[in-house]
């Protein structure tokens, strides 16, 4: 209760008393309310704001003056402006504040003067009648994420380089191992045929295990080679129609003399009726022969292996199936990755690179099909391709990448923001940097991840080189011998043709004065040294990177 009182006096005689007293339950809960929002608000990570319709500031949290840098009482007393680089950055976002509002991404900038990258949204505050009194807006600092996402562009840049590197050093490998490989096995099969003379039988023995060995090692190069050609995107198809029980005892009479060196029973089951498949046969046969021949390899002597055939709809199924090992559920998820087995270690009892069954689940995928597994410990395995029966009436779906690795891209990956490609048709990069090795280092990186570079090692040859070229940036180191980089980028900046050309500085020095000098000069950005890979990625991705639409 709240309660007040006063004395009655009548000719200054005291005659009475009168009191008062007033129900305020409800104003100390709405005090309590109100109390319990205001300790919220100045509990949040975010900064809230409230203005007046014109940008005045009449509120703010606590986080405004974290996160910004203001003093509340300073913050208090401003407008809205104070938190923008520009004034008409401020008039654009109160114009948003109508019907629903707006969210977006905008640059602000907090007291020392240095920008930031914010997550903004802004609403009005309206009366009961909808009529708007004032302006809520709440700035979120995203600049960790924005650090965060240069980051993961500079590591996916890194799985890139390293992914076209392998492929690239694959591919050129398997090429030349492939050329002593046909002399190998083409003079030891004239020998094995013995057409230049009679072996004795220790001699036609060896012969034949060398050829069988380069046969082997042929067919490990070959499998490398496969699985290049596929994450590289050149492995084509070349269909045709197939006759599927042809197809089927074609590749079982290939796999006999393996099969009946452990006494295995083979069984073929092929659908009567099935319509001609259209695919492509070499790899068709490919697929089925990897299936079978691990079929025998993981199989007890003396038992069984299986091929069947048949129709699912508009789809053909093919599967193999065995009465060996089996496969564990938890080492499944290994068998479709590269140059995995299920015994990995040194000792292990079966050979192989561990490609067949990724190979064969890419070439299924390239047909517009897939492959499947049904198994358990000691059970045996059933191993499934499923296709359309016609591959050229399905459009393939994109390869998935293999795991551990990254998908093949341009030569600089997309943006973490969709929708931004390199565009190096635009010009060099010109490196001014007089330091020998830190140019070197620079033009590592920058061809390391596709661009070309035009080193210079002083002011006046940047000039020089500029008057009939035009690059995409400059990296514009601040100290240089006879002119430094201050003067070099005022000198480019007095051309109108330079005018929005990116210049940005690369130096050693990483105090606040330093960078507002650089931006004074015309700089539109700043590297300091050493230059963070992270760092470089962002501003060649600020500055070189385009929109694909």
């Amino acid at each position: 209760m709240e309660v007040n009182g006063r004395l009655l006096h009548q000719d200054n005689q005291l005659v009475g008393a009168l009191g008062i007293a007033r129900d305020i339950t409800e104003r100390k809960r709405f005090e309590a309310q109100l109390k319990m929002f205001s300790k919220a608000l100045d509990s949040a990570h975010d900064s809230a704001v409230i203005t007046d319709l014109n940008g005045q500031l009449r509120y703010a949290n606590l986080a405004t003056q974290r996160i910004f840098g203001h003093p509340l009482a300073q913050v208090q007393q401003g407008s809205v402006n104070i938190f923008f680089p520009a004034p008409d950055q401020a008039a654009w976002i109160l114009e948003r504040a109508t019907g629903d509002g707006w969210s977006g991404q905008v640059v602000c900038q907090r007291q020392n003067g240095r920008s930031f990258p914010a997550l903004v949204s802004v609403s009005p505050v309206c009366e009961a009648d909808g009529t708007p009194t004032a302006i809520s807006i709440i700035f979120r600092d995203i600049t960790q994420q924005e650090q965060i996402k240069a980051e993961l562009a500079s590591k996916n840049l890194e799985l890139e380089r390293a992914s076209r590197l392998k492929s690239e050093f694959l591919a050129n490998m398997s090429h030349e191992l492939r050329t002593p490989m046909t002399s190998i096995l083409g003079f030891s099969s004239l020998l094995e045929q013995q057409i230049y003379g009679q072996l004795n039988e220790r001699q036609h023995l060896y012969i034949t295990q060398i050829h069988q060995s380069g046969e082997h090692l042929l067919s490990l190069i070959n499998e490398v080679l496969d699985l290049s050609k596929i994450e590289a995107g050149q492995m084509d198809l070349h269909p045709t129609a197939i006759t599927v029980e042809t197809l089927c005892q074609d590749v079982l009479r290939m796999v006999g003399a393996q099969a009946g060196a452990k006494r295995l029973v083979i069984h073929q089951t092929v659908q009567a009726g099935l319509p001609m498949l259209v695919a492509d046969e070499i790899r068709m046969r490919q697929m089925l022969l990897n299936l079978l021949s691990n079929a025998i390899k993981f199989s007890k002597p003396e038992s069984e292996v299986g091929l069947e055939a048949r129709q699912v709809g508009d789809r053909l199924v093919l599967t193999v199936w065995d009465q060996g090992v089996g496969i564990p559920k938890e080492k499944q998820n290994l068998l479709f990755q590269p140059f995995q087995q299920l015994d990995s270690t040194l000792s292990r009892q079966y050979e192989g690179t561990g490609l067949g069954l990724v190979l064969t689940q890419r070439l299924a995928r390239l047909h517009g099909g897939d492959v499947s597994l049904v198994s358990a410990a000691g059970q045996g395995a059933r191993f499934s391709i499923d296709l359309p029966l016609d591959c050229r009436a399905i459009q393939p779906p994109a390869l998935a990448p293999i795991p551990g690795k990254a998908p093949s891209t341009d030569i600089l990956p997309p943006d973490p923001r969709e929708g931004l490609i390199a565009d190096p048709a635009s010009g060099p990069v010109l490196l001014v940097e007089d330091h020998p090795v830190n140019a070197m280092l620079l033009e590592h990186m920058l061809s390391y991840w596709g661009y070309k570079t035009i080193h210079v090692a002083n002011g006046q040859s940047a000039l020089d080189w500029l008057v009939d070229h035009r690059p995409m940036m400059v990296l514009m180191d601040v100290h240089l011998p006879g002119m430094d980089g201050l003067e070099v980028t005022r000198r480019i900046r007095e051309s109108p043709e330079f005018q929005d050309l990116p210049i940005v500085a690369t130096t050693a020095l990483a105090r606040q004065r330093d960078r507002d000098r650089c931006l004074e000069a015309g700089m539109q950005d700043y590297l300091s040294k050493p230059i963070n890979s992270a760092e470089l990625v962002s501003v060649l991705a600020k500055y070189t990177w385009r929109d694909r639409g």
